[in-house]
Parts: C-alpha cells; structure tokens; sequence
C-alpha cells in the first residue's frame, strides 16, 4: 500500500504505541519498514501516535479517552465535523481497537484531503 493510505498508517499506531519497533509494526501491517520510518517524518502521523500512545497508557483501556483524542485531532486538522464511533456494548478488547482505528483512519483521510 502508498504511504498515503491511511488505514495502514492508523493500523500501524497501535503497534508503535505499544512499544513494537518500527520493523516489527511494519511486518504487522503490511508495509515495507520504510514506509513506517517516511510515516514517522511525517508530524501528523507522529502527533496522533502520541496522542494515542498516551491515551492507550491509561489502564484500563479508556475508551472515552482514546475517542476524545481522535475528536480534537479532527478539530485540528480542520475536518468536516467530529467523527463519530460507536462502540457496542459487550464489544471484544479487538473489536473496539479496529472501530477505534477506523476512526482515527478518517481523521488521517481528512487530513490528507485537506493538505491536496
């Protein structure tokens, strides 16, 4: 996938903000460990990586927590409005990671449409 993909660059937060190395996220993801180290250069990616790695510290995992850093990175990035997840109740710990980064996947997909 291009560096540009935005549910490879989401998919790779996890991985980095749990301590994995760069190759070992790249192998995770699907990509070329490259790819993570451009997306690394890249202060918007590394700004939500932050954000997240700070809101997965929070144990248990906050949710809340998690969705609120997702908003104001879309209040930041100048979007088209919150984005909405819902989590279902009873959700799996896996569940609410994939919702969560499909999420942070139309942040990063709006603010690639707004830098073109």
């Amino acid at each position: 996938m291009t560096r540009r993909d935005p549910r490879k660059r989401v998919a790779a937060l996890w991985p980095l903000a749990a301590g994995k190395s760069q190759r070992a996220a790249a192998d995770e993801v699907g990509v070329h460990p490259g790819t993570v180290r451009s997306w690394l250069r890249d202060p918007v990616f590394v700004a939500e990586l932050e954000r997240v790695r700070a809101a997965v510290a929070v144990k248990p995992l906050d949710v809340e927590r998690v969705m609120a850093a997702v908003d104001e990175a879309e209040a930041r990035l100048g979007g088209r409005g919150p984005v909405t997840v819902v989590i279902p109740v009873g959700a799996s710990a896996r569940q609410r990671r994939r919702l969560l980064a499909d999420g942070i996947a139309r942040v990063l997909e709006r603010s690639e449409e707004g830098r073109r």
